[in-house]
């Protein structure tokens, strides 16, 4: 990333920028760079179009600063109030292309709703990296896999990119993929599996479905005795009470599901938060081998909060139970 914003030069080979192309980028140590003594105001103020000067109390209160919070000096806001700020301030200068380098890092969940947020809205060419799954399904539409040399290019959102990582051969093709992004012998994209088995079903002549002998089911030759139907009407009540309690049942299991998963979700953001202001020590890379486990360690509960996330949220996405 520091390669492509221009703030280090390669080894090998050369940057070219691409024709009008405006460039805001944002580092991982972002929030630590800014300047401590100006109040959030000016921060955002300094530097912004004059025309957006009105609108900063209002794009202030869209990234949780509110009231007084906005005379705040820098220097006394926490690792995610001044993320947030670095990130509004980066999205009120003039640009058509961000570079995001672990913009989540210090974020807690309502901080990074309202970055996805502006981010959804941004009308450019994000590129970003991140270890919050969550904040990549969320934003992502190609995703490049750089790694042996070779930096591959997956059209799509993360979960397609899984998905091939796990059919590397495709459907009933060969080979790698092609310069548009598709994968097959001819640079045809392979359907997942459950598409091309709704396919094959939807092409299936179907049959008229045959009418239940309603009639006949609730009504034998001969009538029903009268003694017959209390006993049938409450059977069908014993019926809906034994599915109503089913049902009960079921959203209490995933409500306390999704309590659980907010619980560890919080504790896997206090154990960032806590590595994160070690990492924000003076000196802390000074000794990079001494550093490293601290940092894997980072990068390890940044996925795992992502996962966490992406079943919090396809809980909530699920529909009442039936």
């Amino acid at each position: 990333m520091r390669m492509l914003s221009g703030a280090e030069s390669p080894a090998t080979g050369d940057r070219v920028l691409g024709h009008n192309v405006v460039m805001q980028y944002f580092a991982q140590d972002e929030a630590t760079r800014m300047d401590p003594e100006p109040t959030v105001y000016e921060t955002l103020a300094s530097g912004s179009p004059t025309q957006m000067v009105p609108a900063i109390r209002n794009i202030l209160g869209g990234f949780l600063f509110s009231g007084d919070d906005v005379y705040k000096p820098v220097r006394v806001l926490s690792g995610g109030e001044r993320t947030r700020l670095a990130v509004a301030r980066m999205l009120l200068r003039p640009s058509n292309t961000l570079l995001l380098d672990e913009p989540t890092n210090h974020l807690d969940l309502d901080s990074k709703e309202v970055l996805l947020d502006a981010l959804v809205d941004y009308g450019g060419t994000l590129i970003f990296v991140s270890h919050d799954r969550y904040f990549v399904e969320r934003l992502a539409t190609k995703i490049v896999e750089v790694g042996e040399g070779t930096a591959t290019l997956y059209p799509g959102t993360y979960k397609e990119f899984l998905w091939h990582k796990e059919h590397p051969q495709g459907q009933g093709g060969q080979g790698g993929w092609d310069r548009q992004g598709g994968r097959g012998r001819q640079g045809e994209q392979a359907a997942p599996r459950g598409q091309e088995l709704r396919d094959k079903r939807d092409s299936q002549p179907r049959k008229p479905a045959a009418r239940a002998p309603v009639a006949q089911a609730l009504r034998p030759a001969g009538g029903a005795r009268d003694s017959e139907k209390p006993r049938q009407t409450h059977e069908e009540k014993k019926r809906v009470d034994a599915d109503a309690r089913k049902k009960q049942k079921a959203i209490g299991a995933r409500q306390a599901r999704i309590a659980d998963l907010e619980r560890r979700i919080a504790e896997t953001e206090a154990a960032i938060r806590e590595i994160e202001e070690a990492m924000a020590a003076p000196g802390f890379y000074d000794d990079r081998g001494a550093a490293q486990p601290t940092i894997d360690r980072h990068q390890a509960l940044m996925w795992q909060v992502g996962d966490l996330m992406h079943q919090w949220e396809e809980l909530h996405a699920l529909p009442d139970p039936a």
